[in-house]
């Protein structure tokens, strides 16, 4: 479900993203991102995500949604209270309460970790799916599982650090850009990940300055996210620890929706190598604490 931008209507925007995101997770866990043929076979047998490795340590605080009934792993998140998990708002189609199973703290997305489910969703209020713009508006969600994790929630930066700083971005979304590859629309079990650094806005079309990062691979290689990453967490280092600073939202170059797969998730529409925009959690920071607050039990206020 990591999303691409490009012109389309509202109507068409909003199948895409609500509609298709059902579809599409029984073979990838894709809602709107272009179709890309094997126009880059370099990448085509790497299990990762784009460019990327497996993980090579644990974390505690990653999650897997997988809606019962479709096979697959959908989105990502990060556990950031043991019952309270921040995602994309895009992925609001995958959070059914009693029915979206969630996984959390597990390197396998199909076992290990503590396995749990959705009580509630929220969007942010200001969501509003990409219409002639191609540029969505607050794409960030909260999801509340049904039961407390005994695992470690990962702490929000207080901010998402300087441009030029590296982070790092985890999930078990495609792990090459042919969907025609069963290697590639499935997605890895293992998790992975990709460093990364923040780059300047201007490298990402339709970028809401101030509330979302603009992000490369560390290197300039055709590396990124993919399909199936949405709402896993870009992390940076603070203090020796990880804190999170983004949540993976779209393709950050794909001015138009390319269908003919002249351009992936790795690459700009000339083939270079392209970059993706996140959410800037830590621009969220008041709202999800009013909005942990608002529904917490009532024992806790006091």
């Amino acid at each position: 479900m990591f999303k691409a931008t490009g012109r389309r209507s509202a109507v068409l925007a909003t199948l895409m993203a609500i509609g298709l995101a059902l579809t599409s997770a029984a073979t990838a866990a894709a809602a709107t991102l272009h179709e890309t043929a094997s126009a880059h076979p370099a990448s085509a047998g790497r299990l990762a995500i784009i460019g990327g490795r497996a993980a090579t340590e644990p974390y505690s605080f990653m999650v897997s949604f997988r809606l019962q009934g479709l096979p697959g792993h959908h989105c990502g998140g990060s556990l950031i209270a043991p019952d309270w998990v921040v995602t994309a708002a895009h992925c609001k189609g995958l959070m059914k309460p009693g029915r979206t199973q969630v996984r959390v703290g597990s390197l396998d997305r199909g076992k290990g970790g503590a396995l749990t489910s959705v009580k509630r969703a929220i969007t942010h209020p200001g969501y509003d799916e990409p219409g002639l713009s191609g540029k969505p508006e607050d794409d960030i969600a909260l999801v509340q599982l049904d039961r407390r994790v005994d695992l470690e929630p990962i702490r929000i930066a207080d901010d998402p650090g300087r441009v030029g700083e590296p982070s790092r971005v985890i999930g078990w979304g495609m792990a090459c850009e042919d969907r025609n590859n069963p290697t590639c629309k499935n997605g890895p079990r293992q998790l992975q990940e990709l460093d990364t650094v923040r780059v300047h806005d201007n490298r990402c079309t339709f970028l809401n300055r101030g509330s979302e990062l603009c992000t490369g691979e560390r290197h300039g290689r055709a590396a990124s996210a993919c399909n199936g990453d949405s709402g896993g967490p870009q992390i940076r280092r603070v203090g020796g620890r990880w804190e999170l600073i983004g949540a993976t939202s779209r393709d950050g170059d794909d001015v138009q929706d390319r269908m003919d797969g002249g351009a992936g998730c790795s690459t700009n529409p000339e083939g270079e190598p392209g970059v993706g925009v996140w959410t800037d959690v830590t621009h969220y920071r008041s709202w999800i604490t009013d909005t942990i607050r608002e529904h917490a039990p009532a024992e806790l206020h006091s």
